[in-house]
């Protein structure tokens, strides 16, 4: 049976973080651009959050000036993306690339396995 990335491997527990995606981070290419640790883990869906194209502070993309896609608490909704398994190395490039994102925006969830 293929690894999904998802399961620790010894020594690495504190060294590693599960990071769900949407929008471009979807893609391999895209997310390997600065952040080469990622790991495809699984599909996931995010419950009570909504996807939306734009920030809470109204800006666009200055490459493609669109809205960008970021996702907000929204009950009874659901996103759809994927998690990936990333070094804490990776964090600060994840920090740059969102710089528009509210910092600290944590949501405790689990992973469910069918």
């Amino acid at each position: 049976m293929a690894s999904s990335g998802c399961e620790d491997h010894a020594g690495q527990e504190g060294e590693t973080f599960l990071y769900f995606a949407y929008g471009s981070n979807l893609l391999t290419e895209r997310i390997h651009l600065r952040n080469p640790s990622a790991v495809f883990c699984c599909v996931a869906r995010l419950q009570d959050f909504k996807l939306d194209f734009g920030n809470f502070q109204g800006k666009t993309s200055e490459r493609w000036h669109g809205g960008i896609a970021t996702i907000f608490q929204s009950p009874g909704d659901e996103v759809w993306g994927v998690v990936w398994k990333m070094n804490k190395s990776n964090l600060s490039s994840l920090d740059e690339l969102s710089a528009w994102v509210r910092k600290k925006t944590v949501c405790h969830w689990s992973i469910k396995r069918s």
